[in-house]
């Protein structure tokens, strides 16, 4: 019987040393991609399968990574799309995901990273996280004296300006905001630019709070309380399918969206695209977020030492807040308003 092929093989046949080949097949250290090609070249000729026990036992590793999100996952499309994207990326490398909850506190101990997706302020898990001594990914910024190594953020602030600009010029002039608590730097910055700009606007700040899993009775108090006010001719509902909500209270007003009052999103799902009308949303990619996400944490599990990164936000703008605009189906940058930028820390 032909002996297994080892490691030493492998080196020996693409003409580098041993450490070479253990960077390439785990994904880490700092290989040009000649000799990356060379030693996959070397692998596939030769039939070497890695012991991906032994592997993982000499770099001290456990070959798993943990996600954290706020809330019920299975209950947003936006986190399970999210979610995907890093598992796929973590399946590329060979590597499992699990997901973690507040009351996983020991099995976040054999981690080799952990993903935090926007880290509430009043969430006692997060600095359990922070200071568990693992590599960290924060996905939106985190709470003041938290500093993880990597943070990949969106810039809510410029984008929800530019959503309100834009229904500005189609017409609306007292636009609301429906959103959750704003424990987190999502809400907390799409609050802020809210306020913002009713000040610059000289109108009303008309706002109305629901739970971070709201039950439908929860999101259509919510609505009718801002829709209750005088005025209000446009609507963003800022968490993932609530804006359908506002839409089937409006219809049964007899109020027409689109027209009497535009509704946007400031989470794009396939619900909205699909809906009648089409819905305008905020899209930031979740799946390229989950990515990006996996991609920074294998880069800092591999020695790099992080830094802050902004993810990009798009505008699609659709039938529900068309207006007197002629444009539907349309995706653009959400713009930032002039001299606006907030500090990534």
């Amino acid at each position: 019987m032909a002996r297994p092929v080892t490691l030493h093989d492998v080196a020996r046949r693409a003409g580098v040393g041993k450490s070479t080949v253990s960077n390439v097949l785990s994904c880490s250290g700092r290989v040009s991609e000649a000799t990356r090609e060379r030693v996959r070249a070397a692998v596939e000729e030769l039939g070497y399968v890695p012991n991906r026990a032994a592997r993982q036992l000499r770099g001290g590793r456990t070959g798993v990574i943990g996600v954290y999100v706020p809330g019920v996952p299975s209950t947003s499309e936006f986190y399970m799309r999210f979610v995907f994207g890093i598992m796929e990326r973590a399946a590329a490398r060979d590597r499992d995901v699990t997901i973690l909850t507040a009351s996983g506190r020991r099995s976040a101990r054999a981690l080799d990273g952990v993903i935090v997706a926007d880290p509430h302020q009043d969430d006692g898990f997060v600095p359990v996280l922070m200071r568990g001594g693992m590599p960290v990914v924060c996905f939106e910024r985190p709470p003041d004296g938290m500093r993880p190594e990597v943070v990949l953020w969106a810039d809510h602030y410029r984008a929800i300006t530019g959503l309100l600009d834009r229904m500005t010029a189609a017409g609306a002039r007292q636009p609301a905001l429906v959103l959750p608590p704003e424990t987190g730097d999502w809400a907390a910055q799409l609050g802020s630019a809210y306020r913002d700009w009713c000040t610059r606007h000289g109108v009303a700040a008309v706002m109305a709070q629901h739970p971070w899993v709201p039950s439908p009775p929860e999101v259509s108090r919510a609505v009718d309380q801002v829709l209750a006010h005088p005025g209000v001719d446009a609507l963003v509902c800022a968490s993932v399918d609530t804006a359908p909500v506002a839409v089937q209270i409006l219809h049964r007003q007899g109020r027409q969206v689109g027209r009497d009052v535009l509704v946007a999103s400031a989470t794009e799902s396939s619900a909205l695209r699909l809906g009648q009308p089409p819905i305008t949303a905020l899209d930031l990619s979740p799946s390229d977020a989950g990515r990006r996400c996996a991609d920074l944490l294998d880069a800092l599990i591999g020695g790099d030492p992080g830094g802050v990164y902004e993810h990009p936000v798009h505008l699609w703008w659709r039938d529900s807040t068309r207006g007197r605009e002629p444009i539907t189906g349309s995706s653009v940058p959400a713009h930032p308003p002039s001299g606006h930028r907030p500090p990534p820390g």
